[in-house]
């Protein structure tokens, strides 16, 4: 297949708004201290002094594009903590947009409570809606009579947010050919929203790479009829981001085969730590000194850690995509009260 240079699609999608809010590329470095001889780890949590993960990638073109439109407020969606809905309120307020967050239930845990925290500290509207499908419902109806604003879809997984991604793989290209991390085999990332691996798969086909992207699934494959984290729904933002890309870029053609799922490790549901989950989280902070979360990270680096056990993946390069955050907020969450919130969260701090 053809390689794409990254300059070219640049050039040719120069017309779609982008704002700069990151800072790239994020590093790759040697995991040295787990026993594996090729095992590397993308650090997209130093993606952003503000707040890092991989939700910056998306936001540069998403909140772009609100601007563009000049819509003075953004309303997406996500659990009571959710990182998406963190990084979308701080961005928010540092490009001077209101945001609203319309929220669902997920396991309280210590992180949860810090994101709520948060989300008062940078000003965000809160609408606690209990389920997540309610939050979608009230998302595609209720929600857009009353508010004009730019509704950016969980996750920020648009095609436009996807083809963050797209160019965090030829981002991962330079990379290699500077030889700072060999070809990957793998690349091992968590599938929530469907962006970040939608993204990866499609610029890793368009770049010319030969890796297979690997999503960890950590939410429920589908919300009824409509597909959440499955096959169907990367295949679907794959082609719908194609086909964005299509009408800037001359694209070379690529086969969309079925996306490669690991659906083992995602629990009892969206935010539910796993046994395993626990124990990834605690060796990559004792070996690394890195820190996952229970909801994404922790899931998908436990998929990682059996990965390196099995003789199959002996001589294999694989790269984990960590899409976490490393900018510490706990001081940050310290001056805010809960009594701040709705109070139909206060259940959150108060409950046992």
């Amino acid at each position: 297949m053809k390689t794409l240079p990254l300059m070219n699609i640049w050039e040719a999608l120069q017309q779609l708004p982008w704002l700069s809010l990151g800072k790239f590329p994020t590093p790759v470095q040697r995991l040295h201290h787990f026993p594996h001889d090729n095992l590397w780890i993308k650090r997209d949590d130093l993606s952003s002094d503000v707040y890092g993960g991989n939700k910056v990638r998306k936001l540069e073109f998403t909140l772009a594009e609100a601007k563009a439109l000049n819509k003075s407020k953004v309303v997406t969606m996500g659990g009571i903590g959710t990182n998406h809905g963190l990084a979308t309120a701080m961005f928010c307020q540092k490009l001077g947009l209101a945001c609203r967050l319309l929220l669902f239930y997920q396991p309280v845990t210590v992180y949860v409570k810090k994101n709520l925290l948060l989300f008062c500290r940078y000003n965000a509207q809160l609408k606690y809606y209990k389920t997540m499908l309610k939050a979608g419902v009230m998302f595609y109806t209720f929600e857009r009579l009353i508010h004009d604003a730019y509704f950016l879809y969980a996750g920020g997984s648009s095609p436009l947010g996807t083809l963050g991604f797209v160019n965090a793989a030829f981002e991962l290209q330079q990379q290699i050919q500077q030889g700072l991390v060999p070809e990957p085999d793998y690349i091992v990332c968590a599938l929530g929203s469907a962006g970040t691996m939608a993204g990866l798969t499609l610029g890793a086909a368009l770049a010319g790479l030969k890796s297979k992207v690997v999503g960890v699934r950590v939410t429920d494959r589908s919300l009824g009829p409509v597909p959440i984290a499955n096959e169907k729904s990367v295949l679907s933002l794959m082609k719908q981001t194609y086909a964005l890309m299509k009408g800037f870029a001359q694209l070379p053609a690529i086969d969309f085969i079925t996306p490669t799922i690991i659906h083992d490790y995602c629990g009892e549901g969206y935010g539910y730590p796993t046994t395993a989950c626990k124990d990834a989280i605690d060796a990559m902070h004792r070996l690394e000194n890195i820190p996952l979360e229970p909801t994404y990270t922790g899931k998908t680096f436990a998929a990682v850690c059996d990965m390196i056990q099995n003789p199959e993946y002996n001589n294999k390069t694989i790269l984990y995509w960590h899409t976490y955050n490393s900018v510490d907020l706990t001081e940050e969450s310290t001056h805010v009260d809960y009594h701040d919130l709705p109070k139909n969260l206060h259940w959150v701090f108060e409950e046992m």
